[in-house]
């Protein structure tokens, strides 16, 4: 809570890694049992979201190329999950989707790569380069099932025609499975970060307490804690986020823009996190401040100040997530505001990409 806010999330997504893209990532894995005619423990997966359906009981596909576990990106086995990645490479003259798996059981049946659907846009020029086939051949535009032991990591490849050196940025569709549905911008510009499973646990500059609370009461300013030197980050749009996504917790920063040189904050105990399948992430702390009291922070008009809030961890499935701020009790001070705030849709690959705007940059002050 901060008196006049508004969030803003920017999208922006990178997930660079010299001349080529790479990703991995969690997907559901349903619950494997043995097939009563082929006698081998398979995995049925899910309906993909294609509609252009062929061979609907679909058709056993072999020779799959497998990749090496020392060139494999792909994660561990979590259970209830199999660990999808993939990678784009230049390769011949082509560009090249390799969509990687790594078999889950002895079987999986009901599988979808690629169709006529799957093309890479370029996102300045609209430029459609769309898939020309795809490896092995028998799993184009149809549902399929495919053998292999379990553990093995396979390479389904999707062709397209080569990337001009112009392209920057672009978008891939029709790869359902892979969850390249168009819905993030791909960044191809060499020397980027690459985009990874987890995050390192983030460490603001810590603030110096200047007053501790005395019999905290919400109505009376001068019972409140309060803070200096806080984190600072380059000016942005108030409310901007970034996120950090580790085993053990997800942290949220938050950046404030300081209108007066004393200003109070504060984040209810309630505050949560919701993902796509309703369930909720709770707030655990937050950082280097109290949780569910308001506070001073004393620094300078103009500084962009940085909230982090810290809540349970969510898995690597989840895509996308809401934030909610509750509203508060009234309290009497000038310009209060406990207005709750609700924020849908946010990203969880752009937020996570927001993370270098958040590095600490002291203040720098010119008088003359």
């Amino acid at each position: 809570m901060k008196r006049i806010l508004n969030l803003f999330c920017t999208t922006l997504i990178c997930l660079s890694m010299n001349a080529q893209v790479s990703r991995s990532f969690m997907n559901y894995c349903p619950k494997a049992s043995v097939d009563s005619l082929t006698k081998l423990l398979t995995v049925k997966w899910p309906n993909s979201d294609s509609r252009h359906i062929k061979e609907r009981d679909g058709v056993w596909v072999s020779q799959i190329p497998t990749i090496s576990a020392e060139a494999s990106c792909l994660p561990k086995f979590v259970e209830g999950f199999v660990p999808f990645g993939w990678q784009l490479k230049e390769e011949d003259g082509q560009t090249v989707l390799h969509c990687n798996l790594r078999m889950p059981a002895e079987a999986v049946t009901n599988f979808w790569l690629a169709s006529q659907e799957s093309a890479i846009v370029d996102q300045e020029t609209g430029t459609q380069y769309r898939a020309i086939r795809c490896l092995p051949e028998e799993c184009w535009d149809k549902y399929f099932n495919i053998k292999s032991a379990e553990g093995d990591r396979l390479d389904f490849r999707i062709v397209f025609p080569k990337l001009p050196e112009s392209v920057r940025k672009v978008r891939i569709y029709g790869v359902p499975t892979w969850t390249l549905r168009g819905e993030n911008d791909i960044d191809l510009q060499p020397g980027e970060r690459a985009h990874s499973l987890w995050d390192e646990t983030p460490h603001l500059h810590k603030p110096t307490q200047t007053r501790q609370a005395k019999d905290y009461n919400k109505d009376k300013s001068g019972s409140w804690s309060a803070y200096t030197d806080a984190h600072l980050i380059r000016p942005l749009p108030e409310g901007t986020m970034a996120l950090w996504r580790t085993p053990e917790a997800t942290y949220l920063a938050i950046a404030h823009e300081q209108n007066w040189m004393r200003e109070y904050y504060g984040v209810e105990k309630g505050s949560l996190l919701l993902d796509d399948n309703g369930h909720q992430y709770k707030i655990k702390e937050l950082q280097d401040y109290p949780l569910g009291e308001i506070f001073w922070v004393e620094g300078f008009s103009g500084d962009c100040v940085v909230m982090m809030n810290v809540y349970e961890p969510i898995p690597t499935q989840v895509k996308s997530i809401t934030y909610i701020e509750p509203a508060g009790e009234p309290f009497k001070v000038w310009g209060a505001n406990w207005e709750g705030t609700v924020e849908h849709n946010l990203s969880v690959d752009a937020l996570r990409a927001n993370q270098k705007l958040f590095d600490y940059q002291p203040r720098q002050i010119v008088t003359q």
